[in-house]
């Protein structure tokens, strides 16, 4: 007959072992002890982050000291920890403790694409004897560099504005726990680095302005068309013109005609101008550890002033055209 385990009704805390009644209970932690020691499995906890964080080595110093001031409260048996770092064209740097680590050479021209803190402990919890194994890993990344990554490999009929969603998010804690309460403390600690970090904040004014960006395209040639007919026919019954002969019908004709076709050419443009230069426009988020991520960055913040650029001359060819569009039947007359 085969043994079943199942949990006791009238307590959450315990557990009985076999298929009787007479069966023993045992407390639950117990429980999770003996299966733990058998079966050598652990739960799983995973906290993801996907604030735009600007981090250095400072902060990923400040990261390390709050893991370990929080095994200071456990006792703890045995500890390593591994430091990995992935660069860009699949170079990588692993290093087998954080003093290593340290020691990281700053001037490479490489940019981090990825920073992999990863710690085993053994931790005898109060109340237990046997240690029980929990492995934190930490997985830190440059928005920056994984941008850049994907606009080299991507096809190049792909929109810019796409790669900001494909880069997915910044920072993620995962642990591999017996018991919760500790685990907990780890995610909870990473939380808290996460909201010490600095960070870079979209104007809400962009954010809404992405939602109705394709708009801008398809709104300003019917609108500068509308305000061209608008103004020539108001031009026309101004000017009182008693009768037309077919000079006149032909000039206005061919102006209005042809004036219209450029204007509204020049109204598209402007609105793909606006229109590109609102949805490729990201927040900085990066990592900043060696001179190949500083001149990734400053690039990128280049660009950040070229969309401004782009957005301000679009809207100055719009108000342009406008101006255009009212002064076009004056031109009849020449």
């Amino acid at each position: 007959m085969s043994e079943v385990i199942e949990h006791s009704d009238d307590s959450a805390q315990s557990v009985r072992v076999g298929d009787g009644q007479n069966s023993p209970t045992i407390p639950i932690k117990v429980y999770q002890d003996i299966y733990h020691q058998i079966t050598g499995r652990t739960e799983k906890i995973k906290k993801t982050s996907d604030e735009n964080l600007l981090i250095g080595m400072q902060e990923i110093e400040q990261l390390h000291h709050k893991i370990i001031q929080l095994c200071d409260v456990h006792k703890i048996v045995a500890r390593n920890e591994t430091v990995s770092i992935f660069h860009d064209q699949d170079r990588s740097e692993q290093f087998t403790s954080f003093e290593r680590f340290l020691a990281y050479n700053s001037n490479s021209a490489s940019p981090t694409i990825n920073l992999v803190l990863k710690y085993n402990f053994a931790i005898v919890v109060a109340g237990r004897k046997n240690p029980q194994e929990y492995v934190v890993t930490i997985k830190l990344a440059s928005r920056v560099a994984l941008i850049k990554k994907l606009k080299e490999d991507a096809p190049p009929f792909v929109p810019s504005h796409f790669f900001s969603a494909m880069a997915g998010d910044v920072a993620e804690v995962k642990v591999e726990y017996a018991d919760y309460v500790v685990a907990r403390g780890f995610v909870e600690a990473f939380e808290e680095w996460v909201k010490g970090c600095e960070t870079d904040v979209e104007p809400k004014p962009i954010k809404v302005l992405k939602r109705y960006s394709f708009l801008f395209p398809k709104a300003f040639g019917p609108l500068v068309a509308a305000s061209t007919l608008f103004y020539t026919l108001g031009y026309i019954e101004e000017s009182q013109i008693s009768a037309l002969d077919a000079v006149y019908v032909t000039k206005l004709f061919s102006i209005v005609l042809v004036g219209l076709y450029i204007l509204v050419t020049f109204a598209v443009f402007a609105g793909k101008l606006i229109e590109s230069s609102i949805d490729r426009y990201m927040p900085t988020s990066y990592l900043n550890l060696n001179r190949g991520d500083s001149k990734l960055i400053n690039g990128f913040k280049g660009g950040k002033k070229i969309r401004w650029a782009e957005f301000v001359s679009g809207s100055i060819l719009t108000i342009i055209l406008g101006i255009a569009s009212s002064k076009l039947a004056t031109l009849i007359n020449f």
